[in-house]
C-alpha cells in the first residue's frame, strides 16, 4: 500500500500518505455530505453547500491522520518506530516496524487513536458552540465533525482485530494471561464475529430496505474487516514462529551464478528461460559482485540487450540488503515486506554463503504453521 500511495507529509519522521482508493471515498463521503446539506439547509447556494461539504470531507481525513498519529506517537514513545500513515478507502492504518513486545504498550498504544478521537469530537462540539456567530455553515462543519469523531471512536473501540478495540482486547487478554498468542486469538476471533454481523446487516438491508448502497458499503466494510482479521492472526502466529527458526537452517545454498560479462540476451535466453530462475548472483574475477533480476532487464529496451553485460543491470552488492545466518526468519520476512524484497543474500563472515527467497520463505513459515495447528 505504501508503494502506491502519495506522500503529502511527514511528521516526526513518520512518512504520511494517501493510497489512490482514498480517492473514492472522498468523492462518496463528499457527495453524501453535499446531499445532507443540501436537504438540511435548501436556503443554502450550491456553492455553499459544495464548499462546506469539501471542507468537512477534508477536516475529516485530517481527523484520521491525528487518530493514527495518536497511534503513532505513543509507540515511538516506548520504543517502536513508526514507517509510515496510510488513507485509504476504508480509513487509515499505521506502519510500525514491530509488534509491541509487551501487553501495556500494546494497550497503551491502541487506546491512543480512541482516545484522540474523543478529544476531537470535544474539541469540534466546543467550536460549534463558540464559533456559533460566524454562521451555521460553521456549526453545521462542527456539528457533523463532532458527530462523526464520537462514532468513530466508538466503532474502534469494539473488541475485535484489526480495530483499535481489539488489540485493546487482546493487550487485556495478554495482561490477564501472560500468553500473547491467546490473546490474538481471541482478539481475531471478535473481529471475525464483528465482521459477519456487518455483512449480515448489509444483506438484511438490501433485502429489507432496498437500501442498495448503505447495504453494499456494510458488506464491503465487513469484508475488509474479515480478511484483515484472517491475515492478521496468520501474520502473528507465523511471525512468533518464525522466531525461533534460523536462516542458517532454510537458505539456500546453491546459487544461480552468472558472469557479470555476459550480454542480458545471452543470459535471459540461456539461462533464466531455461532454468525458470529469475534472479542470479552476479560473479566477477570469481567474486560475488551483485544480484541480477529478471525485472532489472526492464531498464533497457529489448533491441539493446545483446550489447549490454548482465553487471550494467545489476544491483551492486554494497547496495543489497543482507541477513546473517543468525537471522530469524521472521526478521527477514519484515525485511522483505519493509523493501519489497523477493531475495536476500546470506552473510557470514563478511561473505555471502547463500540466500534465501520469498517463496522458500513463505513455504518453510506455512510448513511451520501446519505443524503448530
Amino acid at each position: 500500500m505504501l508503494e502506491s500511495s502519495l506522500h503529502i507529509a511527514t511528521v516526526r519522521g513518520i512518512r504520511i500518505g494517501v493510497h489512490y482508493t482514498w480517492l473514492i471515498i472522498f468523492f462518496l463521503l463528499s457527495s453524501s455530505l453535499l446531499t445532507f446539506f443540501q436537504e438540511s439547509h435548501p436556503e443554502w447556494t450550491t456553492v455553499t453547500a459544495m464548499a462546506v461539504a469539501t471542507v468537512t470531507t477534508l477536516l475529516f481525513f485530517l481527523s484520521i491522520i491525528l487518530h493514527e498519529l495518536g497511534h503513532s506517537l505513543v509507540a515511538i514513545a516506548r520504543g517502536i518506530r513508526v514507517n509510515a500513515i496510510t488513507l485509504f478507502i476504508f480509513g487509515g492504518v499505521a506502519q510500525t516496524e514491530r509488534e509491541s513486545p509487551t501487553a501495556a504498550t500494546e494497550f497503551w498504544i491502541a487506546i491512543a487513536g480512541p482516545v484522540v478521537s474523543i478529544c476531537l469530537a470535544g474539541l469540534f462540539y466546543m467550536l460549534e458552540i463558540w464559533l456559533a456567530p460566524l454562521g451555521d455553515t460553521v456549526t453545521e462543519a462542527c456539528s457533523w465533525l463532532a458527530r462523526i469523531n464520537f462514532i468513530l471512536a466508538i466503532f474502534n473501540m469494539i473488541p475485535g482485530f484489526p480495530l483499535d478495540g481489539g488489540r485493546v482486547f487482546r493487550a487485556i487478554i495478554w495482561m490477564l494471561t501472560g500468553n500473547a498468542m491467546k490473546g490474538m486469538n481471541w482478539a481475531v476471533f471478535g473481529g471475525k464475529m464483528f465482521a459477519y454481523f456487518l455483512m449480515i446487516m448489509g444483506m438484511f438491508s438490501v433485502l429489507t430496505t432496498g437500501m442498495l448502497i448503505n447495504g453494499l458499503w456494510f458488506i464491503g466494510i465487513g469484508w475488509f474487516l474479515l480478511n484483515a482479521a484472517e491475515a492478521s492472526g496468520r501474520a502473528y502466529v507465523l511471525g512468533h514462529l518464525g522466531k525461533g527458526v534460523t536462516v542458517k537452517n532454510v537458505m539456500q545454498v546453491d546459487l544461480p551464478t552468472v558472469e557479470g560479462r555476459v550480454s542480458v540476451y545471452d543470459w535471459v535466453h540461456d539461462d533464466v528461460l531455461v532454468s525458470n530462475q529469475r534472479a542470479y548472483m552476479v560473479t566477477e574475477q570469481g567474486r560475488y559482485s551483485g544480484l541480477v533480476t529478471l525485472s532489472d532487464t526492464n531498464k533497457v529496451p529489448h533491441d539493446q540487450w545483446s550489447g549490454l553485460p548482465v553487471h550494467e543491470v545489476m544491483t551492486p552488492l554494497r547496495h543489497l540488503y543482507t541477513v546473517k545466518t543468525t537471522s530469524s526468519i521472521s526478521d527477514v520476512m519484515a525485511l522483505m515486506q519493509q523493501y519489497s524484497l523477493n531475495q536476500v543474500p546470506v552473510i557470514e563472515a563478511g561473505h555471502i554463503v547463500g540466500w534465501i527467497d520469498r517463496q522458500r520463505l513463505l513455504t518453510v513459515m506455512q510448513v511451520h504453521g501446519e505443524v503448530a495447528e
